[in-house]
């Protein structure tokens, strides 16, 4: 389920700090690289920037409003002003060559946001002016569940979980609070990485099939990969090396997400 925040500051210079780190703080819930808030905090800052100088026509003149949609490895920022609209498509690209005194208003800014954010687009309604930008991590950290247990978004909709150890009762529910995390937010391909998995006891197969349901109900998928030999002979006594799709490598797995449109 995603999560909102939302900052509103008044249309001054000295404004832009508090919101990159509104911001900043942001793309870290949702699990962005270090590179992706940066992405972010510059892009916001850019935007804030030519509100101020372009729809407001200097400082202090009007409010700036800025909401963050937070899911797991995806931020959507959204930024509303209230000040003169302008056409982003006459903004021309800036050259290398160009003389920094020759670019149009907006010009830098503009194409610094677009070429840091995955997503830029803008929308004009009565009185507001409204960017939206998204950027997503390709690799990032969300969330470590509990030792033994880790979580990776690995793109959009795609999710690594690496459990350690046993999967016996004693260490299942961590487990199920991982994939819990995960299926909450939709469509879901995950992962499972089982090279450090010595041993799966019935409650540990149970929890496996119950999210592949969960995970199926919702147009997504689990899958497993790197299965050590002795768990695998436990897949195949119960049968369900032919319900689950099992990759050697990581790198099958991910190549079977892609070519379902992940």
């Amino acid at each position: 389920m995603a999560e909102t925040r939302q900052l509103t500051v008044r249309g001054r210079y000295d404004c832009i700090p508090a919101v990159t780190n509104f911001v900043g703080e942001a793309a870290a819930a949702a699990g962005l690289d270090d590179d992706a808030a940066f992405h972010c905090k510059m892009a916001v800052d850019e935007a804030c920037t030519n509100v101020i100088e372009h729809a407001y026509d200097g400082e202090d003149k009007g409010a700036i409003q800025i909401t963050c949609e937070i899911e797991p490895g995806t931020c959507t920022i959204e930024i509303v002003d209230h000040g003169k609209v302008f056409d982003p498509t006459v903004v021309p690209e800036p050259k290398v060559a160009q003389d920094i005194d020759d670019l149009m208003p907006g010009g830098i800014g503009l194409h610094l946001m677009r070429k840091m954010m995955d997503q830029v687009s803008f929308r004009f309604e009565p009185e507001r002016n409204v960017l939206t930008m998204t950027k997503s991590s390709p690799v990032a950290l969300v969330q470590q569940e509990s030792p033994g247990v880790i979580v990776k978004s690995i793109r959009q909709n795609v999710w690594l979980i690496a459990p350690e150890g046993r999967l016996d009762a004693t260490a299942v529910p961590a487990l199920d609070d991982a994939l819990n995390h995960v299926l909450s937010n939709s469509r879901a391909w995950v992962i499972i990485d089982m090279r450090q998995v010595t041993y799966i006891s019935s409650r540990g197969l149970k929890t496996f099939v119950s999210s592949w349901r969960r995970a199926g109900d919702e147009d997504g998928n689990l899958v497993l990969f790197g299965m050590v030999s002795r768990v695998a002979s436990v897949f195949d006594t119960v049968g369900f090396t032919h319900l689950f799709d099992i990759y050697g490598t990581l790198d099958e797995a991910i190549r079977a997400a892609e070519s379902k449109g992940y």
